[in-house]
């Protein structure tokens, strides 16, 4: 384990060392917190710190002056490490942690070998002359023996054999479909074995809805790791990737129809994304979302949302593919000049609700769950994502 400490000068201009007693700190001004710092800059719950195994993990609450880490915004978890610099709304906050000793510096070194334990006595050796030749008892298990070898021998050759024969067919690999090949990231499915040619129960084999929602799952959390700044584990969950594939079932035609118009000009549409701060991924799907399940000119929709984007980066963020999903839904608030309405809705909840995760807050999910975003909002982060995933395999949908 870690021990950590955190060092920081208070209002009063005094140096304050603060040590972790246990594997969760949080950082706030209100009295609830690990570590109370009654600093007006600071939110009432500004900060948690969390260890995992030996490394310790900072996470913003949703803090309204934010937090930085060595004077990068900090977004999600990031890991801490010994000479890290934190600063909460402006308070500057070092970290220092002192790793234990390798663990295999605490093992003790066996102690030598004895060697000085008295030999054994010799057994005493027969007297009898020999015969000097073969002992009866060998000459009558000889020929046993010799069977016992020759039958392993042969069970190896015969093992060896049948394990040359189902190599080929050991495991196969499963395509999106209407693929001929198998794609780079194809999932191992059940090895074949001698018994693969009993017949399945009809309890598992997959339905059609089924495999829709599988596919969804992996085009989804392929396309969101795109399209988001730094969020290589996203996921989706059963329950939202089968909201999004009801979209993609809607949208599907017109998605694939549209898509030209975005392949024609990728070009520009990957310079006007970098010059708005934005993944040309996510301004193709923005854009794709926007007609929905009409036809038409998908760059020049994206076109026409990449200044409202561009503008919310800033209050939201685009870092995780939850953020992504929250600037989609913010648009309409965008367009409308109101860039901050999402931000500080979702620092007004971090504050007042305490039994859930600050990440789980910042999602669609849980906003539209709790009926903080408007159906209309809601729907076009789906539809968002439902282009997205029609965009990564255009013919498995």
């Amino acid at each position: 384990m870690s021990d950590l400490r955190l060092k920081f000068i208070d209002a009063d201009g005094s140096d304050m060392s603060f040590e972790a007693s246990d594997g969760l700190v949080t950082i706030g001004r209100h009295s609830n917190n690990s570590l109370v710092i009654a600093d007006g800059r600071l939110s009432r719950e500004h900060l948690r710190l969390e260890r995992e195994g030996p490394n310790w993990y900072a996470e913003d609450l949703g803090s309204s002056n934010g937090t930085t880490l060595n004077g990068e915004p900090l977004r999600d978890q990031q890991r801490l490490k010994d000479g890290d610099k934190l600063s909460l709304g402006g308070l500057e906050i070092a970290v220092e942690i002192e790793q234990a000793p390798a663990a295999e510096s605490a093992v003790q070194a066996m102690p030598p070998v004895q060697t000085n334990i008295p030999a054994a006595p010799a057994t005493p050796v027969s007297a009898e002359p020999s015969s000097g030749g073969l002992s009866f008892s060998f000459i009558l298990i000889a020929p046993a023996l010799g069977l016992i070898v020759i039958l392993i021998a042969g069970g190896v050759l015969y093992f060896s054999g049948k394990k040359s024969e189902t190599d080929a067919n050991d495991i196969t690999y499963s395509t999106p479909e209407g693929s001929s090949t198998p794609s780079a990231d194809a999932t191992p499915v059940a090895a074949q074995t001698e018994n693969a040619s009993t017949p399945e129960t009809p309890s598992s084999t997959p339905t059609k809805e089924d495999t829709a929602t599988q596919k969804v799952e992996k085009f989804a959390a392929q396309f969101m790791r795109k399209a988001a700044g730094n969020d290589p584990r996203y996921f989706l969950t059963g329950a939202q990737a089968a909201e999004v594939a009801k979209r993609v079932q809607s949208m599907s035609g017109a998605v694939k129809a549209n898509l030209p118009t975005i392949a024609k000009r990728s070009g520009e549409l990957s310079k006007l994304a970098a010059a708005n701060g934005l993944n040309p991924d996510f301004l193709a799907a923005a854009g794709l979302a926007k007609l929905g399940s009409g036809r038409g000119d998908a760059f020049a929709a994206a076109s026409s949302m990449a200044g409202v984007f561009s503008r919310l980066t800033g209050p939201v963020g685009n870092e995780l593919g939850d953020d992504c999903l929250l600037m989609v839904a913010a648009y309409d608030q965008g367009a409308a000049g109101d860039f901050l309405k999402l931000r500080n809705m979702l620092q007004d909840l971090a504050t007042k609700v305490n039994n859930v995760p600050a990440r789980e807050i910042r999602s669609i999910w849980y906003l539209n769950k709790t009926g903080k975003i408007t159906p209309q909002e809601y729907e076009l982060a789906l539809r968002f994502l439902a282009a997205g995933t029609i965009m990564q395999d255009p013919a498995s949908f």
